[in-house]
């Protein structure tokens, strides 16, 4: 498996021929895609309930998805490709571990935290970005595509505890709680009227 995964890295990692736009393009998805996204996200969240709802769960799988990372990565420290003088690292990175990608993880965590929109069509642009950004990890060197792999099934399952588990959950406190607010607050309306009346 590993003789599999050194050979598909090889395949995909720029060699020293590729055009310097593909390595400048690979940095701009690599860096930057990962915080457009969440700011189309964002900017959606202004004019609607479901997207802030949807920002929401979006903010909390990136953060479980980091902490799971992160968590990985101190209890299995899996070296990225440098460690083995494996072909080119565009980017440094030293010698952290690399398994699962953090970058994509926490891009694909967004992606698929957005299942929730009634239409799919975000979620599939947000996976297109998502793809982008781990294409771009691997090509600049810094990941092998077992790290984005299994960052991929981590984001997937990240996003769906979370929804589930916490934004629904909370969601639909919020809404109770409102509900009663409304019912208090139309109490005290007929209670004065009653009284102005009388």
């Amino acid at each position: 498996m590993q003789g599999f995964d050194f050979a598909l890295f090889r395949l995909i990692n720029a060699s020293a021929t590729v055009p310097p736009w593909s390595l400048r393009f690979a940095e701009f998805c690599s860096d930057l895609l990962p915080a457009l996204l969440t700011l189309a996200i964002g900017v959606c969240a202004l004019f609607s309930r479901r997207w802030r709802y949807a920002l929401f769960t979006v903010l909390l799988s990136v953060l479980a998805a980091w902490i799971v990372v992160s968590l990985i990565r101190m209890v299995a420290p899996i070296p990225r490709p440098a460690y083995y003088g494996l072909g080119i690292q565009w980017v440094p990175q030293g010698v952290r571990p690399g398994f699962p990608s953090m970058h994509a993880a926490g891009t694909f965590a967004a992606a698929f935290a957005l299942w929730c929109l009634p239409s799919r069509v975000p979620m599939l642009a947000a996976l297109v970005v998502a793809t982008l950004v781990a294409w771009s990890r691997v090509y600049l060197g810094l990941h092998f595509p077992s790290d984005i792999v299994a960052a991929t099934m981590l984001g997937a399952l990240v996003a769906i505890v979370v929804e589930r588990g916490a934004s629904r959950p909370m969601s639909q406190a919020a809404s109770v709680a409102l509900v009663a607010r409304r019912r208090s607050a139309r109490l005290r309306l007929r209670r004065a009227a009653s009284l102005n009346t009388d």
